[in-house]
C-alpha cells in the first residue's frame, strides 16, 4: 500500500503532460473506459502487485481468493510473464484462510516476493526493529517458495525507503548483504485509493458509481503511463522498462481487464520484474532521505534536481473519500 502522490506531486511542482488529441477507437464489449489508438513506440511494463493474501476493507460477500484469481485469470489471458506479488506474512497469521491466495498465486507460475511481515513504515521504525520485521516476512515465502533467489525481491511498504540518510542507506546496505533486489516502481497510479470506495459502493449495490469508480481508475493509469514513459525519456534520454505498482484489491480486479486492454493500446508490451529492473535507469542511486513515498522517477528527478512537466491530474482524494458514503 502507498500513501497520497497528489501532495507530493504538488510539492515537486510536478503537473501533467497532456496526450495529443486523438478520437478513440471503438471500445471493447462492455468496456467503460475510453482507450487511446496505439502509442507511436512500444513500452515495456512488468506488472507487480502489493498487500498479498489481502489487501483493502471488506465487505459483503467479499471472497479474497476469487479476488486473486480474478487478477490471475486476466494476466494469463493477457499473456504477462510472471507477475510478482509482494507479500505480508502478518496478514496469512492473522488470517489463515488468506493463505489460499498465495497457493493460488504459486499454482499459477507466479513469484511472490517480500513486503516486510507486517507492513511496517521506515519512516515510524528503528533500523533494527525493522529489519526485525523484514526477516519475519521471510516465513512465508521459504514454505511456499523454496527457491530463495526468486523470493529475494524487496518492496518498501509506502514506498518509505529511509526518512534519514542513516536509516536509508543501513537498509540499502542490508539488502545489498542478504541478496536482495529493490523492486522500485515508476508507475503508480494510487490504486489503493479506489478500493475504499469500492467497498462502499458494492455494499449499497451502486451499479453506477462502480462503474464511474471503474472508469477513474483506468483512465488515472492510462494518465500515469502517458506521463511516466514521458518524464523517463526527458531523465534517461532514451525509452524506460517501466514498474507498474497494483494492489490485490476488489477495484484492481473489477478493473483488471479493462486496465491491461487500455495498456495495450498505448503500446505497451510485457516484461517480467527482472527485465524491468534491469534496464540501468534504475541503478542509480538517489542518494537523498525522504520522508514520503514516492516512485523511483520522482525520486531521480528529485535528487538531481530536475523540474518535470507537469504530472497528470488526479481525482480528488475528497471525492473518492465521499463517494458512496
Amino acid at each position: 500500500m502507498t500513501r497520497p502522490r497528489w501532495a507530493l506531486a504538488a510539492a515537486l511542482a510536478l503537473a501533467s503532460c497532456s496526450p495529443p488529441p486523438a478520437a478513440p477507437p471503438t471500445a471493447p464489449v462492455g468496456a467503460s473506459a475510453p482507450v487511446a489508438p496505439p502509442a507511436a513506440a512500444p513500452v515495456e511494463v512488468a506488472v507487480t502487485v502489493d498487500d498479498l493474501p489481502l489487501h483493502g476493507p471488506d465487505f459483503a460477500g467479499v471472497d479474497r481468493v476469487a479476488i486473486a484469481d480474478r487478477l490471475l485469470a486476466a494476466f494469463r489471458a493477457h499473456r504477462l510473464p510472471p507477475v510478482y506479488g509482494f507479500v505480508n506474512g502478518k496478514k496469512v497469521d492473522e488470517h489463515p484462510e488468506s493463505r489460499a491466495v498465495l497457493e493460488h498465486w504459486r499454482a499459477a507460475g507466479q513469484p511472490l516476493g517480500n513486503h516486510t511481515y507486517s507492513h511496517v513504515s521506515l519512516t515510524d521504525s528503528a533500523v533494527a526493529d525493522y529489519l526485525a520485521d523484514l526477516e519475519k516476512g521471510e516465513a512465508v515465502l521459504r514454505a511456499l517458495q523454496p527457491d530463495e533467489a526468486t523470493w529475494r525481491f524487496f518492496r518498501y511498504p509506502f514506498l518509505f525507503e529511509g526518512d534519514t540518510l542513516e536509516k536509508r542507506e543501513a537498509v540499502r546496505r542490508y539488502l545489498t548483504e542478504h541478496r536482495y533486489t529493490i523492486a522500485e516502481v515508476s508507475l503508480d497510479g494510487d490504486d489503493w485509493a479506489w478500493n475504499a470506495p469500492f467497498a462502499r459502493c458494492t455494499d449499497r449495490h451502486d451499479t453506477p458509481a462502480l462503474a464511474e469508480l471503474r472508469r477513474g481508475y483506468v483512465q488515472t493509469h492510462v494518465d500515469e503511463l502517458r506521463y511516466i514513459r514521458e518524464a523517463t525519456r526527458l531523465l534517461a534520454g532514451r525509452p524506460v522498462k517501466q514498474v507498474l505498482l497494483l494492489h490485490v484489491g476488489a477495484a484492481d480486479a473489477d478493473a483488471i481487464e479493462e486496465l491491461l486492454t487500455a495498456y495495450e493500446h498505448e503500446g505497451v508490451r510485457w516484461i517480467d520484474l527482472p527485465t524491468a529492473l534491469a534496464d540501468p535507469f534504475y541503478a542509480e542511486d538517489p542518494h537523498r532521505p525522504w520522508r514520503a513515498g514516492a516512485a523511483f522517477p520522482y525520486a531521480i528527478a528529485r535528487a538531481r534536481g530536475v523540474k518535470l512537466p507537469p504530472s497528470p491530474k488526479r481525482p480528488a482524494e475528497d471525492k473518492l473519500e465521499t463517494t458512496c458514503r
